[in-house]
């Protein structure tokens, strides 16, 4: 299979963000697509960078063979990285743009061999996932407690808290606002997200502050690049930025106190996403699969690498964001009431020709 033509649609976006929707043409006519928004303040790269990563595709790709033996069993996944050899240069440095060209050739690659872009990905076929809530303590108690009801009612399971506040005074609020969760939802599954704001010293007095709300953890508590110091604790904590740096996934896999790898692919790439959550599933964490508020290519490409896992992920960050009404209103079809996410029985991603 070769792509014989590529284009980019661009998405102006609240603020300064800016999204684009890649398409690539197989010789036969069929469309995969892609997306690249990059959030600013968070993404290593932006929109132009991966603009000018994307630009002159289908001279610079290299065929993709197509999986072998049973196409139900096969992956993709090294047939695509040996296509995006040549470019491998361009593609450094610009996660979201390698998400992109990566989600594009798996959506051609599944509409090719007839089947869901998550079983080209990983082999595997898994009929549903959960999805988590979120809330955030920047929000006033009542307003955070009514939103929180809200996501019991609609059969969510397991809510993550963003903790927003500062210092010790701010982090004596978010504990009082969590408790107050807590006592409505005793048994929700409680998540927690530091936002890589503690200090290493700080960080085992909060975690011990917290284990009697019993969450499952906390993610990111301390800074990308000393995440690997923290150790065990009185919380178990999980990794997100961490594994954008180079070499730390690798310790991070061998930490005391690692629960959980948290796969953004806007941030990691869809590939290198899928092979850290199958090596973390592999020595026994969890795996996250989550969002970075993008648009509906992104969103459904997310939710088949959350599909495509070896192992039953986490409920997962893939639940519909308010970020999607700035985009065309398009099925996601992998998006399913009752807090979940489930299989689509579309080829591909399932999401249709774009639209813009």
């Amino acid at each position: 299979m070769r792509v014989a033509a590529a284009s980019l649609a661009p998405r102006a976006l609240e603020g300064a963000r800016r999204g684009l929707v890649l398409s690539l043409t197989d010789d036969e006519g069929r469309v995969g697509l892609g997306e690249a928004t990059p959030l600013p303040g968070f993404s290593p790269d932006t929109a132009d960078d991966d603009e000018r990563a994307l630009a002159e595709l289908p001279g610079a790709l290299g065929a993709i063979g197509l999986p072998g033996g049973d196409a139900a069993t096969s992956t993709a996944a090294p047939a695509i990285l040996r296509a995006l050899e040549p470019l491998s240069s361009r593609l450094r440095g610009v996660p979201a743009a390698r998400f992109a060209l990566e989600t594009a050739l798996l959506d051609l690659v599944g509409q090719r061999l007839g089947l869901p872009a998550s079983a080209c990905l990983g082999g595997h076929r898994r009929a549903e996932v959960q999805v988590n809530g979120l809330l955030a303590t920047s929000a006033a108690l009542p307003e955070m407690l009514g939103s929180a009801r809200a996501l019991v009612a609609r059969g969510v399971r397991a809510i993550k808290v963003k903790l927003r506040s500062r210092g010790d005074e701010g982090f004596a609020r978010d504990l009082e606002a969590l408790r107050a969760l807590r006592r409505e939802h005793p048994s929700i599954e409680l998540r927690l997200d530091a936002n890589a704001a503690w200090s290493l010293e700080d960080a085992p007095r909060r975690l011990a502050l917290l284990a009697p709300l019993e969450p499952r953890f906390v993610e990111q508590p301390v800074a990308p690049e000393l995440l690997h110091r923290l150790g065990a604790q009185a919380v178990p904590w999980a990794a997100d930025e961490s594994l954008a740096a180079p070499g730390m996934p690798e310790r991070l896999l061998e930490a005391e106190g690692c629960a959980a790898f948290i796969l953004k692919p806007a941030m990691l790439g869809l590939l290198r996403a899928h092979d850290l959550g199958r090596r973390a599933q592999e020595r026994g964490l969890g795996a996250v699969v989550t969002h970075l508020f993008d648009g509906p290519v992104a969103l459904a490409a997310a939710c088949e690498l959350a599909l495509a896992l070896p192992r039953p992920p986490l409920a997962c960050g893939l639940d519909a964001h308010a970020g999607l009404a700035a985009w065309p209103a398009i099925r996601i079809p992998q998006l399913r009431e009752g807090g979940r996410v489930a299989a689509s029985d579309r080829p591909g991603l399932g999401v249709g020709p774009w639209t813009a």
